[in-house]
């Protein structure tokens, strides 16, 4: 599998029989859902620009979220996902695959401490996210737009 420093936990790879992206519990993570492609790409170029390094943030857009959803179907066992109940973010997937199935697009962006979280919800204030879920530690947090 290739580990490289800008793999995700949303990343599937063809060689690798595994049942990744899905099955994940991320930690050091920022998930944003823009409304679509464009937007979230705009958010990058500002979270770059405000000094995150380009190789610690990446977008997936709607059809990204759902081909690799698809893929970690193709390759799911009954073991994972007995397994899968009870580990995986489940509650995450279906509100990732749902936002995706309307066009939106999620950012992740890695982050050390809640400093970096607060600093990229500032950057993100001026790109329209709808809602944010921070991947600690120890615990997850949701942001949303009121």
């Amino acid at each position: 599998m290739d580990e490289s420093p800008n793999n995700f936990p949303m990343d599937f790879y063809v060689e690798d029989p595994s049942p990744r992206p899905w099955k994940f519990r991320p930690k050091g993570y920022l998930v944003a859902i823009l409304p679509d492609a464009e937007e979230a790409q705009a958010a990058q170029v500002s979270l770059v620009a405000s000094a995150f390094a380009s190789t610690d943030v990446k977008v997936y857009t709607g059809e990204d979220i759902i081909k690799n959803s698809e893929v970690y179907e193709q390759r799911r066992t009954v073991t994972d996902a007995v397994a899968g109940q009870i580990i995986d973010d489940v509650e995450a997937k279906e509100l990732y695959l749902d936002l995706a199935s309307h066009g939106y697009s999620a950012l992740w962006l890695r982050v050390r401490d809640d400093e970096q979280v607060a600093k990229a919800l500032r950057v993100l204030a001026d790109h329209r996210y709808v809602r944010a879920r921070h991947y600690g530690k120890d615990r997850q947090t949701d942001f949303s737009v009121g």
